[in-house]
């Protein structure tokens, strides 16, 4: 079953500029991974402390793969004390496969 996550967190004031340093290497790295549909990570345009993350994975067993990672450990070890909080949610992303069966908008 594929799954999409989620993932909104907010930095502690002034870490933006740090966390945008190191984020590419994690993103880069993610999208190589097997099992990886699609791995984005956005800064607010609104809030400066705030982040999304967006992931596709083909199974949930991927994901599970990924957190073991080393560049995800290591990404994760610089990113937590920056942190002032943080919430994930994990979707069956099953529907996706309509966009094969239905029309678009344009």
């Amino acid at each position: 079953m594929p799954v999409v996550i989620a993932v909104r967190y907010r930095l502690k004031p002034g870490k933006r500029e740090e966390l945008l340093s190191f984020v590419m290497d994690n993103v880069i790295n993610t999208r190589k991974e097997p099992g990886n549909i699609a791995y984005s990570h956005y800064a607010s345009l609104e809030d400066e402390q705030e982040m999304f993350v967006f992931e596709m994975w083909e199974r949930l067993e991927d994901v599970d793969k990924h957190i073991e990672t080393p560049h995800y450990i290591e990404f994760s070890k610089k990113r937590q004390p920056m942190l002032e909080s943080y919430d994930s949610r994990s979707y069956d992303a099953s529907l996706r496969r309509v966009r094969d069966k239905a029309p678009r908008w344009d």
